[in-house]
């Protein structure tokens, strides 16, 4: 097997997922593994072997409730960043290694309202975005994003992180979700309300998971048909440890 050199990554990554999922379960929030660590779960039974990072995905509420009992239930030397960007990230004190937080929000059920939403996300993410590789996207994603960036200078880091979180708390009543501070392509996928609700529990590394019953048809959607074929070698990368 190629040798990626993350291993020190996966090790801190288990430790933080660990911590993570002990406050998850002592509190009997309902949570799900999510993209590429749900990947991992299925085809590799713990991390795919060039992945970078540990994706969960929670519903609102079980979020909320989360982030207040692991302000102090936390083990030693590990915090939850909610300033590192509009996703909550735990991590260990000075690590590099993170796991993601994903919540679930309602998607409005009519198509302008939704629009709407999804509108005012994209733009309040280009706005808190510090840190772009332009190179990676298109020159009218690029013309965007700097756009929204520079309309957010005049905004201290703290407002704009509040105006998301009313945005991403809107939606009404619907049966459909969708993961509200997920990246430009995240957001705008749409689950059926109960999508998480059916969960099953599956080895992961040295730890358990819980993921949906209905992996396949979750995996299907993130993915494609073909989610068990592993990419070219050339794809083969880490996603976030390697950024400036």
């Amino acid at each position: 097997m190629t040798d990626y050199g993350l291993e020190r990554v996966h090790a801190e990554l288990l430790e933080v997922l660990a911590d993570t999922v002990r406050v998850l379960d002592a509190n009997g929030l309902p949570y799900s593994a999510i993209c590429g660590t749900l990947l991992g779960a299925v085809r590799h039974g713990g991390f795919i072997p060039w992945d970078d990072d540990v994706d969960l995905v929670l519903p609102r509420e079980s979020y909320d409730r989360f982030e207040t009992a692991y302000l102090s239930q936390h083990g030693p030397g590990f915090v939850l960043d909610l300033a590192d960007t509009w996703v909550p990230r735990v991590r260990k004190a000075g690590g590099d290694a993170f796991v993601d937080l994903f919540i679930l929000d309602p998607l409005p059920k009519h198509k302008f309202a939704r629009t709407i939403k999804l509108f005012r996300l994209r733009v309040l993410q280009g706005m808190l975005k510090e840190h772009t590789d332009y190179s990676r996207f298109s020159s009218g994603r690029r013309l965007l994003l700097r756009g929204t960036r520079l309309m957010g200078l005049p905004f201290a880091r703290e407002r704009k992180l509040a105006a998301y979180q009313r945005v991403a708390r809107t939606g009404g009543e619907s049966e459909t979700v969708h993961m509200s501070n997920g990246a430009f392509n995240l957001l705008s996928m749409a689950f059926p309300r109960d999508e998480f609700a059916a969960l099953t529990s599956v080895p992961f590394e040295t730890l358990t998971l819980c993921i949906p019953q209905n992996a396949a048809t979750v995996l299907t959607r993130l993915y494609g048909t073909d989610y068990m074929t592993p990419p070219p070698e050339s794809e083969r990368k880490p996603l976030h440890l390697d950024r400036a």
